[in-house]
């Protein structure tokens, strides 16, 4: 006979297999472009110089103070579960402490750019002529200055550990994962999140697989934080 725990463990795996990450609609994007952030994190330097990672709490979550009932303004503040966020009254935005990247707008800017790979690739590229020329690249994106600052400091630093292999890779036009419709990652990605993705992790706060959100490159369903964007 099966256990107890056997039993809820086989449910937590399917309802984990059975979510499925929403899109959202202009209306929901729009809202989001239109909130100010009143408290923002600043990146005073680049992290990848000296190696400083903020510790990550274990099930830690940022989540969403509204401080207007129109939900104009609001200010972000980490906790240590989600429980703790909703008991506050607070809504969960995204997994892992807040970061540079933790705005509504950044969150606006996922939502409505499934593929942010190319895009991105292209302002590094600019780099190579001056970061200033890359960063404004950058933020014609749509992110926030602060968030496009760590995106511009992960750029340089992949350009510099993953040079070989993200040079082949856009040579011969590699797909993000190889196989096509498998999870792996190309070997250009997959150096990206070794050697650039634990610190921007850290300093942004939000990705797109901790926002819950869908993207251009196959992530393990696993991987992809359970969290909806219903509170504009």
């Amino acid at each position: 006979h099966f256990s107890l725990s056997v039993i809820l463990l086989f449910i937590l795996i399917s309802v984990v297999q059975c979510w499925t990450p929403p899109t959202y609609n202009e209306t929901v994007i729009e809202a989001f472009f239109q909130k100010t952030w009143l408290d923002p994190i600043q990146i005073n330097s680049n992290p990848y110089v000296n190696g400083t990672i903020n510790v990550t709490i274990p099930g830690s979550v940022c989540a969403l103070i509204y401080n207007d009932t129109s939900r104009q303004f609001y200010n972000l503040k980490t906790y240590n579960s989600s429980d703790d966020a909703e008991k506050d009254g607070a809504f969960v935005t995204h997994a892992n402490p807040c970061g540079a990247c933790s705005s509504t707008i950044d969150l606006a800017v996922y939502m409505s750019r499934p593929d942010l790979t190319d895009p991105v690739r292209k302002c590094g590229l600019e780099s190579l002529v001056s970061p200033k020329i890359a960063l404004a690249c950058i933020e014609k994106i749509g992110f926030t200055p602060e968030c496009s600052k760590i995106w511009l400091y992960n750029e340089l630093n992949t350009k510099s550990k993953c040079f070989s292999p993200c040079i082949f890779d856009w040579a011969v036009g590699m797909p993000n994962n190889v196989p096509v419709n498998s999870t792996t990652l190309n070997p250009c990605l997959q150096c990206d999140e070794d050697q650039s993705g634990p610190i921007f992790k850290s300093f942004a706060g939000r990705t797109r697989r901790g926002s819950g959100l869908l993207s251009a490159i196959n992530r393990p369903p696993d991987q992809i934080y359970q969290v909806t964007h219903y509170y504009y």
